[in-house]
């Protein structure tokens, strides 16, 4: 049994009368990989963010390792808390004046060829930018920076979008890889049916500002509710 590493217990957030999520709860395990899905707007983005420290919550608790509350902790408390979490954005949010291996090794010294290998970057782009190499690519920079910076949890946000099926299925299985050969837990928003498929061990659906499903992604198909098989098969609520 793989031990939790994230309690998340009735968690409210609200932006003025609009409300986003309302009293969600989740457990997120060690050596995992979770998907969150859900229409747009839903809260996923901003439920991420609850988590890693980047953005405050109304109420509720976000319990970390069962050793503390991120509500609870203070400014430099919650920089370091922050700084277990890896990101990959969406558009890789790379640094355009500089390098490819400057923006790899951003925030480490030591330059590690087995990070390059295992995401399958060469070593003959490493002094191009960012705008010289395909959205794929920045990918996948995006994705050993995050690595680099060695952090309990990676936080994907729709790792395939903008890809073409082939580079779709090379970052899914690069994803899988992590979980199972560095052990790594991650948590990763997709619209991405195909991805979902692929590489997640437990999918959790939002919806209304809940999670209105968890389970193994292989019982999603077989999910008798109604908004969640209107999501995966693309139809409107």
């Amino acid at each position: 049994m793989r031990n939790r590493i994230i309690e998340i217990k009735n968690l409210y957030k609200s932006f003025g009368n609009k409300k986003i999520l309302t009293n969600l709860n989740l457990d997120i395990y060690e050596n995992e990989s979770l998907v969150i899905i859900g229409e747009s707007g839903s809260g996923k983005s901003l439920l991420m963010k609850c988590l890693s420290g980047l953005h405050s919550f109304d109420t509720g608790k976000i319990v970390f390792k069962n050793a503390y509350d991120v509500k609870n902790l203070k400014r430099e408390d919650l920089y370091e808390h922050t700084s277990k979490f890896g990101v990959l954005f969406q558009n890789a949010a790379l640094f355009d004046s500089l390098s490819i291996k400057e923006n790899i090794f951003f925030s480490s010294k030591i330059f590690c060829k087995k990070i390059l290998e295992e995401v399958g970057i060469k070593q003959n782009i490493l002094e191009k930018y960012p705008a010289d190499i395909s959205i794929a690519i920045q990918k996948r920079v995006g994705l050993a920076r995050a690595i680099v910076s060695n952090p309990s949890i990676f936080i994907f946000d729709e790792p395939t979008t903008g890809l073409d099926p082939i580079m779709a299925d090379q970052i899914n299985k690069l994803i899988r890889e992590l979980v199972d050969e560095r052990k790594l837990t991650t948590i990763t928003i997709t619209h991405d049916m195909k991805s979902v498929y692929e590489f997640a061990d437990k999918v959790a659906f939002i919806h209304n500002g809940k999670i209105e499903w968890y389970g193994e992604s292989k019982n999603l198909k077989e999910s008798k509710n109604r908004a969640i098989q209107n999501f995966i098969n693309g139809k409107f609520n």
